[in-house]
C-alpha cells in the first residue's frame, strides 16, 4: 500500500485496517457469509495477527483463579527486543472484576482480550516508529499496552507512559515492564 505524502494520519490508520480486513476476508472461501462477518466484528484476542504472536506460557494464577496467558510478540524490525504481554484469556471473568469496576468507576475491556484496534494501532506505530523520535507519549487507555509497548521497544521516544484506569489491567502491565 503506498501511502500520498499528504494523508492523514487517520486516512492511514483506516487503510491499514482494510488492508487487513481484505486480507482475512480473501482467506475465507465464504466472505459474504454472517459468520465471516461475525469473524470481523467480534472481538478476539489474537486481533489481525500483524505483529506475529504465540503463547508461550499457560497457567492459572492460584490467587485469583484466572487463566492468564503470556503471548510473546517478534517485532519485525532488527535488533528489537521480543514484547512479552500478560493476558487473560477470553472468557475468564470473576465477580472481584465486577467490584474492581464499581470501586474505581471503570469498565473491564481492557480484561476482555487484546482488541483488534491495539493489534492494528501497535503496528501503525511499527509502521511510523519515525514519528516518535525525541517526543514523549502516553497512551491512555491502552488495555495490554501493545502499540506502547512497541514504542517503547522499536522508536527513539524520550519517554513512554503506559496507562489504564482499570489497576487489574495496570497490574498486568507491570508484570511485564
Amino acid at each position: 500500500m503506498e501511502a500520498k505524502t499528504n494523508t492523514k494520519p487517520s486516512s492511514l490508520r483506516w487503510a491499514i485496517l482494510r488492508q487487513a480486513l481484505l486480507r482475512k476476508t480473501r482467506e475465507s472461501p465464504d466472505n459474504q457469509s454472517p459468520s465471516a462477518i461475525k469473524r470481523i466484528s467480534r472481538k478476539t484476542h489474537q486481533g489481525f495477527n500483524l505483529i506475529p504472536g504465540q503463547v508461550v506460557e499457560d497457567h492459572v494464577n492460584e490467587e485469583t483463579n484466572y487463566r492468564d496467558v503470556r503471548i510473546c510478540y517478534t517485532l519485525p524490525v532488527d535488533g528489537t527486543p521480543k514484547i512479552l504481554v500478560k493476558q487473560r484469556v477470553n472468557n475468564s471473568v470473576d465477580l472481584s472484576d465486577f467490584e474492581v469496576s464499581d470501586r474505581y468507576n471503570v469498565d473491564n475491556t481492557g480484561l476482555v482480550c487484546q482488541w483488534p484496534s491495539e493489534d492494528v494501532l501497535a503496528y501503525f506505530c511499527l509502521s511510523h516508529a519515525d514519528m516518535f523520535r525525541s517526543k514523549r507519549v502516553i497512551e491512555l487507555g491502552s488495555g495490554y499496552g501493545l502499540a506502547g509497548l512497541v514504542i517503547a521497544a522499536t522508536t527513539e521516544a524520550l519517554e513512554v507512559v503506559i496507562s489504564d484506569g482499570n489497576p487489574v489491567v495496570v497490574d498486568c502491565i507491570l508484570l511485564i515492564s
